[in-house]
């Protein structure tokens, strides 16, 4: 489709060159002599316009159809001829175009070249031999060039840089942009927009120690629109993220109006997972544009995340009002009320997401959901319909493995091992089903089945940490294999050393091996990074069985109170409190 743009527009000026001779045969014919007595003259100046012109149009339709059969070295020469020849600058930059695209930069500059003959004022022609220099890899010449258009152009830095670094950009030979880059922020010290360019291209090139000097220096002399922003990004990639937060904080304090600046700010907040300063920035942006989508979506998230339920409501309905990412809207509206235990208005929030990414999701949910109310049979059925309609393997798994879930929660385990034996064998040697069959295996007291599924992921995932905890585990649990499940959870604890269930599960094994200093200190550790029952109930028997029995009985009381039905809890109390 472009060059059918280009087609059409260079047709029209050979149009105009041809109506231009036309014109000049008007004017010649209209004193009344004939065009056979004008031949007879000896000098015949229409007669050599109209051949100019002729001549001209000839050399842009040659140019034109070579390069549309792919001849761009016969393109490039009708064009170069076109350029000396014609008073038009469209046709030198097109000249200029056609010869960088077929790689002849020496009949690019000659193109330029002209192109500033006949339009001194555009920057952009300059900015072109500077970057045919830079791909020359001729690091005088694009300086001395680039160099000579700041010091004769009446632009702004603000004007003449940003193009500059758009175009030096583009270029591949990072060593010579460099370079030139390098002795303009050296021959300029005191224009911030010197050092910005330098500092931008150093970071586009790795160089993120360089970027980070050049652009603090821009930021000295002047404040830069966007160098904020590329000089927090440098520093999350040096990783200092803390100092890429006070950096966009003082910004921001210093351009309070600056909205794209506090939008960069609020994002980087979120990144390094400061969630509630990052809500508090995109409720600032919120009051500048009320009807925002992409603000209302995420303050949503945010709240979500921070467990304002209410104001997340708030947000994501105001969404639904607008019609805007409606889906997406009551996807969370359902997790909302999900999070306050209404599970029959999480349903019907699920019940309505019909388009967009999470329609699958919301109707995995809604089988959750009816667990959660103990209607097990009713998300059986709904989990069925799923099954019946056409689904990929991946969407396959998910089914299978939420309604596995649902039986086993349910302490339905043998139905749940039927159902991970039918999903195997439709998706066999997946390690999420072999995985879950597992955990249902080890509730049926099939340690052999738990162990060979788990060996089977190790043997194409050996750094699956969740699986080496499991076997690791259950064979500190329910065995006196201790060396092994030392070894197994020893490989779990270096890959993911602050998993607090592969904590929990190292420090059970050093109990079941009689450290008991070790296991305390670690199960107390995993407890205060999640508040479990289970780990509770790991604690309070390694501290009961260590002499100090009334802080296990203070830990399993409080445990009690936040989960009563927990049955791990329940066991362990009852076996040391009868």
């Amino acid at each position: 489709m472009r060059s059918v743009r280009h087609n059409f527009r260079f047709a029209l000026i050979a149009a105009c060159l041809l109506s231009a001779g036309c014109a000049s045969l008007q004017q010649a014919t209209s004193g009344g002599r004939s065009l056979l007595g004008q031949q007879q003259t000896q000098v015949n100046p229409v007669k050599s316009q109209q051949d100019a012109v002729a001549d001209a149009t000839y050399e842009l339709l040659v140019a034109e159809i070579a390069l549309n059969q792919g001849d761009t070295e016969l393109a490039i020469k009708h064009y170069l001829a076109l350029a000396r020849s014609q008073d038009n600058p469209e046709i030198a930059e097109r000249a200029v175009r056609v010869a960088v695209y077929g790689q002849d930069l020496e009949a690019a500059v000659q193109s330029a070249q002209r192109w500033i003959e006949l339009d001194p004022d555009r920057v952009e022609a300059r900015q072109v031999i500077a970057a045919i220099y830079v791909r020359q890899d001729k690091i005088q010449e694009a300086f001395d060039y680039i160099d000579g258009m700041i010091r004769t152009t009446d632009l702004d830095d603000a004007d003449l840089f940003p193009p500059l670094l758009g175009i030096l950009a583009r270029e591949k030979n990072a060593n010579t942009v460099l370079a030139v880059s390098q002795r303009i922020a050296y021959e300029y010290p005191e224009r911030a927009y010197a050092q910005y360019l330098h500092g931008m291209l150093a970071a586009q090139n790795g160089r993120s120690e360089e970027a980070l000097r050049f652009l603090n220096r821009s930021i000295e002399i002047a404040e830069i629109e966007g160098v904020h922003s590329a000089r927090a990004k440098v520093l999350l990639r040096l990783g200092r993220p803390d100092e890429a937060v006070v950096s966009l904080q003082k910004a921001v304090e210093g351009n309070p109006d600056d909205q794209s600046l506090r939008l960069t700010y609020a994002r980087l907040l979120v990144d390094v997972k400061e969630y509630e300063k990052a809500r508090v920035e995109f409720e600032k942006l919120h009051q500048a544009s009320p009807n925002d989508a992409e603000l209302l979506y995420t303050l949503g998230l945010l709240s979500l995340e921070s467990q304002r339920l209410d104001d997340a409501e708030k947000y994501m309905m105001m969404l639904v009002r607008l019609n805007q990412r409606e889906g997406e809207a009551q996807y969370y509206l359902g997790r909302i009320n999900e999070n306050r235990k209404d599970y029959e208005a999480a349903i019907d929030w699920y019940r309505q997401v019909h388009v967009g990414e999470y329609k699958f999701d919301a109707r995995l949910r809604i089988a959750d959901m009816l667990g959660n109310l103990e209607r097990t049979d009713e998300a059986i059925e709904h989990l069925d319909a799923m099954l019946r309609g056409s689904q990929s393997n991946g969407s396959l798994v998910r089914i299978y493995i939420t309604k596995g879930e649902l039986l086993r929660s349910a302490r339905r385990y043998q139905q749940a091992m039927d159902v991970f034996d039918t999903a195997l064998g439709i998706v066999p040697g997946n390690s999420d089903l072999l995985y879950a069959r597992a955990l249902v295996a080890e509730k049926l007291g099939r340690i052999d089945q738990l162990e060979a599924d788990i060996k089977t992921i190790l043997k194409t995932e050996p750094d699956n940490a969740h699986a080496l905890n499991a076997l690791g585990f259950t064979l500190a649990d329910q065995t006196e294999r201790y060396q092994e499940a030392y070894d197994y959870l020893k490989r779990a604890i270096e890959i993911m050393p602050d998993d607090p269930a592969i904590i929990d599960s190292w420090g059970w094994v050093h109990y079941r091996l009689g450290d008991y200093e070790t296991a305390i200190s670690l199960l107390r550790k995993a407890l205060s990074r999640f508040d479990d029952a289970e780990i509770a109930a790991h604690l309070g028997e390694v501290l009961w069985a260590s002499g100090q029995q009334q802080e296990a009985r203070e830990i399993w009381q409080k445990a009690l109170k936040k989960s009563p039905d927990d049955p791990m809890l329940q066991e362990v109390m009852q076996r040391f409190i009868p």
